[in-house]
């Protein structure tokens, strides 16, 4: 009787483990929850209107970045400029508001070259035929060089009412739940979300299948491009002015928002729920730390503790699944 308890009792652990790991959403809910409540204890502040609204809008940016980026990585690749192409474009945005153009124009404008940009990578990524770490790192330095240049490093404040709208109030998380439920529905219903999943699972089997591999990618990348675009509009009316030196360490952001939602740097896994919920963990724990009062330093140690984790987090699940799928 004893031996049966015992077995049943590892069968229900290793049942509950086996859930936690097959679906990570439900762990990214746990860990939501289990930090909500820790520093609604450690501060008053947290809980609030005021609060949850800022945290919507750092959430919203990060968010939409980091569906760009879980369509690079499902791919089996990663895009490290994305950082960089948001500052050029915050730079080229600071020209559009010198001229007095409308917003009507500059927005499919910031769109339009977001995906220029993202469309330069995937083809220099199938021409070349190098790594993507290795080829979005050197555009990454040459992106932010061109930012820092076209700019001068000069600020732009003052900006109309028109382009502040789209990080203020809930504008900023109606736009995420917008790109959310659109990508959400590419990759499951679409040919090209099919694709993409076939092409991080075993890239040379998809071409065997008949996939386009290399037109995919392209498309990958062009829709990493356009989010940037998109995650611009909503940073700049968030801050209310333009910055050359704005998406530091925004790559890091949505690589830690993506991997800690389930999507998987071995290829083929990953949800645009988990990614977007891992976005919300991040904005979380960055809002907590400021409400804390911890020192930047710090901070910076801490996401990039959160990175490494979600990593061997991912590392784990490949590990666990693959043992599971021999036994």
């Amino acid at each position: 009787m004893k031996n049966s308890g015992t077995k049943n009792v590892r069968k229900e652990t290793g049942g509950l483990l086996d859930t936690l790991i097959r679906i990570p959403e439900i762990t990214i809910v746990l860990f939501i929850v289990i930090v909500s409540v820790f520093i609604g204890i450690q501060s008053e502040s947290f809980f609030t209107t005021d609060n949850f609204v800022n945290i919507s809008k750092q959430i919203a940016v990060n968010g939409i970045l980091s569906i760009g980026m879980m369509l690079v990585i499902i791919a089996k690749g990663v895009d490290l400029s994305i950082g960089s192409v948001l500052a050029l474009l915050c730079a080229v945005t600071g020209t559009l508001v010198e001229q007095n153009a409308p917003i009507w124009v500059a927005f499919p404008a910031i769109l339009a070259l977001g995906a220029f940009f993202g469309l330069l990578n995937g083809i220099l990524v199938v021409k070349l035929k190098v790594a993507p770490i290795i080829v979005t790192l050197g555009t990454m330095n040459i992106y932010r060089g061109i930012a820092q240049v076209y700019s001068g490093g000069k600020w732009t404040s003052n900006l109309p009412d028109t382009y502040i709208m789209w990080g203020q109030g809930l504008m900023p998380i109606c736009l995420l739940i917008i790109v959310a439920i659109l990508f959400a529905v590419i990759m499951k219903y679409t040919s090209f979300g099919r694709h993409v999943y076939a092409i991080g699972s075993n890239e040379e089997s998809a071409r065997l299948a008949g996939i386009r591999v290399d037109r995919t990618k392209k498309i990958i990348f062009t829709c990493s491009g356009l989010l940037i675009g998109f995650a611009t509009m909503v940073f700049i009316g968030r801050t209310g002015v333009i910055q050359p030196s704005a998406g530091t360490g925004y790559e890091m952001d949505a690589i830690g928002a993506a991997v800690l939602g389930g999507v998987s740097f071995a290829g083929g896994k990953g949800t645009v729920l988990g990614t977007v919920l891992g976005a919300v963990l991040m904005g979380l724990i960055m809002n907590g730390m400021t409400l804390l009062k911890i020192s930047a330093n710090y901070q910076g140690m801490i996401t990039g503790l959160i990175i490494v984790l979600a990593l061997l987090l991912d590392t784990f699940r490949n590990v666990y699944q693959g043992r599971r799928a021999r036994a």
